[in-house]
């Protein structure tokens, strides 16, 4: 047998594998079973909530429906997970905003630097008619409803490797790491840096090795992803408070019965709960225990940073409609 043949076997095993797991067994078989990918790791509060979602809708159903969680990008990277929820092959799906708006632009508004005052506000807003509207057209267009919009991701701070950082004007000619999305590349240049879309898996070698300057992300990520291994600073600059969505296929959520479909809508009520909880703890705690690791806590010129995003607004203002005025005045 040729090593091409035998590698493209080794391929359609592989898919017939996978296909297997999400919808083994008979046609009632495949009809009770619910797919979930979440995109991070087994222990992240979001994916520690989707097991406790799956287990209550497992009790609560009585067998009628089986979730299961595929974690840490198994079934695909988010924007893959999204193509699939909209075609059907995966049930449901924790992601991003970001993700998201590569299929509803609108979806971006969620990350618009120093959008929100505080996690109160961010919560308030994330259960308002604003993400009804927005999920709306998401359902529309993609087949995709996103089913809640408020599991806490976490608020957005800024590292560096040996600079302390007070205003933006200190991040001049600094290259800062930001995820390769149009919003988050803008929010690092108004910072006063200049944005550089690393790989999120590539990122702590880039730090390591000095090929970025500093990166941004929640505490909870720079705690166990170890960045303070090469990162100096940690300044809390609070630009982003974040939530991931919790979306699924609408033809399959709005073709539950009533009683399944109100045990997954609970079920997922209380995984929320559970969820923020966690990440509001763990932001505390891991702060804490990042500060004894050696990294320095920096209270920068917030204002400062705030002024210096004002604009942004209004470079995304033909994708965000009225949404972000919206979401502002809560």
């Amino acid at each position: 047998m040729s090593v091409k043949l035998r590698s493209v076997l080794m391929v359609a095993c592989m898919v017939a594998l996978v296909g297997g797991l999400l919808f083994a067994g008979g046609a009632e078989e495949r009809e009770r079973r619910v797919s979930l990918s979440t995109p991070v790791a087994p222990d992240h509060p979001n994916t520690l909530a989707a097991d406790h979602f799956a287990e209550l809708v497992n009790e609560r159903s009585d067998g009628r429906l089986l979730v299961e969680v595929y974690p840490a990008n198994q079934l695909g990277d988010v924007i893959e997970v999204i193509e699939n929820v909209s075609d059907g092959s995966v049930h449901m799906f924790i992601g991003g905003t970001a993700e998201t708006s590569m299929y509803q632009s609108e979806w971006a508004v969620f990350d618009a630097p120093y959008l929100f005052q505080d996690y109160e506000h961010l919560i308030r807003a994330a259960r308002s008619d604003v993400v009804d509207d927005m999920s709306e057209l998401l359902e529309d267009n993609h087949g995709v409803k996103i089913v809640r919009a408020d599991l806490y991701y976490g608020t957005r701070h800024l590292t560096t490797g040996d600079t302390p950082i007070e205003h933006p004007g200190d991040l001049e000619g600094m290259l800062i790491r930001a995820p390769d999305q149009p919003i988050y590349l803008a929010a690092v240049e108004a910072m006063g840096a200049t944005a550089s879309p690393v790989a999120f898996s590539d990122l702590y070698m880039a730090l390591r090795q000095g090929v970025v300057d500093g990166q941004e992300n929640p505490i909870p990520t720079i705690y166990t992803y170890d960045y303070h291994e090469a990162q100096d600073y940690i300044m809390l600059t609070g630009h982003m408070i974040r939530v991931n969505v919790i979306g699924a296929n609408a033809e399959w959520y709005n073709g539950l019965p009533d009683d399944l479909r109100q045990i997954v809508d609970d079920a997922l009520a209380e995984a929320v709960e559970l969820n923020n909880e966690m990440m509001l703890e763990q932001e505390e705690s891991m702060l804490a225990e990042l500060q004894e690791l050696g990294m320095t806590v920096i209270e920068p010129d917030v204002e400062a940073f705030r002024r210096a995003a004002e604009h942004i607004p209004e470079l995304f203002a033909d994708d965000w409609g009225d949404f972000y005025y919206r979401l502002q005045e809560m």
